[in-house]
């Protein structure tokens, strides 16, 4: 192997480890060190590296048929994870549409909504709504949506789409839950309001925050109120669930929390847990009769659309999940992460929150649990400690008006057992302890 790596894929100037085999939450490198993958990568590994039911599929279907061109051929294992996507999904007679990443399948979402007010006669109704802070994609239609410091390059190109404030977002507010959702639900509205609902296609969220900032979960009602909002100013309700989707958050989806049904879910990361890329959409009844009885359908996809591959390992995950009770597991040993982490924030001086659902959690640092003001750098700074502990979490830097909330989350794979969840707990506290130290 070359000393040097010439891919821009990794990070120019950066000297990272060199992987060769993992499993379970475990990666090893090239110098025969063992890491502990506690965030699944980018929130990808819902089974863990390499599960050996997932791996067969793939080998099983790699020997069969690799390719069809959705044009041309339907295959077996499309019609087959169809089926399972609407026997999970939460909207009425789900139908489902497959690509290869999660902002492909929100750029899907995106074409479905304009088309869909198109063909029913509502072609004024193109204005998309999202919300601050949010990560939906690195697209230029996903980006749009996406309000993230990632916007920063390319915001002379973007859509001024995430103009509603995401409830429980900023923990310095002082607002009580009742507050908070009477807040989050009056950003919406007016958001809608203020573009004219006439114009609106979509509100795009994440029923639990991902990427932007670390697992913030919304009070009770929030979504509920969306979904009737949605309903009175005829506008699309589509959830992005990228992240939460498929047992990370003790639910197939996290929506189901509320027992909300969108109009559209986007699925992403877990639904292959890392074997192939590889993403979709869950769609309603109500849309996809439109476009089923439409004579082009739906035109615009990507080449490796429904591709056989992707679609065998992500039935096998499904079944898998049912198989192996892991559902009950996210729960069980979500809430054992939980505690874990609100111990050690109980002594820390810089943690300001604790938060999450099932095996999707997240810490927010602050510089003091006075003021909340977020520590600066401390997230990936902590990221950095833990890595010095042979251990992987996510970092979460994300603007909020003047200031950038610092937050780290954690997404061990379903499968974990209560071992793993307390080595991680105590590589962790090691790493904070080291934080608290040093800050």
């Amino acid at each position: 192997m070359t000393d040097t790596d010439f891919s821009l894929t990794a990070s120019p100037g950066r000297t990272l480890p060199v992987a060769t085999h993992a499993s379970g939450m475990r990666i090893w490198d090239h110098d025969g060190a063992e890491w502990i993958d506690a965030c699944g990568g980018a929130m990808v590994m819902s089974l863990g590296h390499c599960h050996p039911r997932l791996v067969e599929a793939a080998q099983k279907q790699l020997e069969k048929l690799t390719f069809t061109y959705r044009f041309s051929f339907s295959n077996e294992p499309m019609i087959e994870l169809a089926s399972l996507i609407r026997e999970i999904a939460p909207m009425d007679r789900g139908w489902a549409f497959f690509n290869s990443s999660g902002s492909e399948s929100v750029e899907s979402a995106i074409h479905l909504a304009l088309l869909y007010w198109q063909h029913t006669g509502h072609p004024g109704k193109t204005e998309l709504i999202s919300r601050y802070p949010s990560f939906h994609g690195s697209t230029l239609g996903a980006l749009g949506l996406s309000g993230s410091r990632w916007r920063q390059g390319f915001e002379h190109v973007l859509d001024d789409n995430p103009v509603a404030q995401a409830p429980n977002a900023d923990i310095r507010s002082g607002l009580s839950p009742e507050q908070e959702l009477a807040f989050g639900l009056q950003q919406i509205e007016d958001a809608i309001i203020a573009r004219g609902p006439e114009n609106v296609a979509a509100v795009f969220l994440e029923p639990i925050s991902g990427a932007s900032t670390a697992a913030v979960v919304p009070p009770d009602g929030y979504l509920e109120g969306v979904r009737t909002l949605c309903d009175q100013y005829n506008v699309l309700m589509i959830c992005d669930e990228t992240v939460t989707g498929f047992g990370r958050t003790g639910t197939w989806w996290a929506v189901d929390h509320w027992a909300v049904q969108p109009d559209m879910i986007s699925f992403a990361k877990g639904v292959t847990s890392g074997v192939t890329p590889f993403s979709g959409l869950a769609i309603s009844g109500t849309i996809a009769d439109v476009f089923a009885a439409a004579p082009e359908g739906f035109p615009f996809g990507h080449t490796y659309s429904g591709n056989p591959v992707g679609c065998a390992v992500a039935a096998e995950v499904i079944r898998t999940i049912r198989d192996d009770g892991l559902l009950e597991n996210s729960v069980e040993m979500g809430k054992r992460l939980h505690q874990g982490l609100v111990e050690i924030a109980d002594r820390s001086a810089h943690i300001g929150q604790v938060r999450g659902r099932g095996l999707l959690q997240g810490l927010e640092l602050v510089t003091d649990r006075e003021s909340l003001e977020p520590l600066a750098g401390s997230s990936y700074r902590l990221a950095g400690l833990a890595r010095d502990r042979h251990m992987m979490i996510y970092s979460c830097p994300t603007p909020l008006g003047d200031r950038v909330i610092e937050a780290v989350m954690l997404a061990p794979p379903l499968t974990i057992g209560a071992q793993d969840v307390d080595e991680i707990v105590e590589r962790l506290s090691g790493a904070v302890e080291e934080l608290d130290r040093t800050s």
